[in-house]
């Protein structure tokens, strides 16, 4: 993610807002299988930054998030750098390696998050 001025977590995330609309802090959590004290305290740094920007839900006591026009932009820049990593693991790994790393990676964050 060098030079689009984001960490894989904050694309992470920007990635589930453009998939997610308006989640709430325990929707990421439970879709990204991540811990909710971390995940608000990435979300509220996110939004200092002017990525995402918190709004009111129907019960105006939950928050949800949405991706701001500057997280779209630095998205957009990220991605395709996103798409050449995937592209290189994929080279050295071979198709079934990267599918085999992914579901160890999927099934061991799951097991964490339990």
């Amino acid at each position: 993610m060098r030079g689009t001025q984001l960490t894989i977590t904050q694309f992470t995330l920007l990635t589930a807002l453009t998939e997610m609309p308006r989640p709430r802090v325990n929707d990421l959590a439970e879709a990204l299988a991540m811990d909710q004290t971390t995940l608000s305290r990435t979300l509220k740094v996110m939004e200092r930054e002017g990525l995402i920007s918190a709004v009111a839900g129907d019960d105006k006591r939950e928050s949800r998030w949405i991706i701001t026009a500057l997280g779209r932009s630095r998205f957009r820049r990220a991605f395709p750098r996103w798409q050449e990593a995937q592209r290189s693991v994929e080279k050295a790994l071979g198709v079934n390696g990267t599918q085999s790393l992914a579901s160890a990676a999927f099934d061991l964050s799951t097991r964490l998050a339990t």
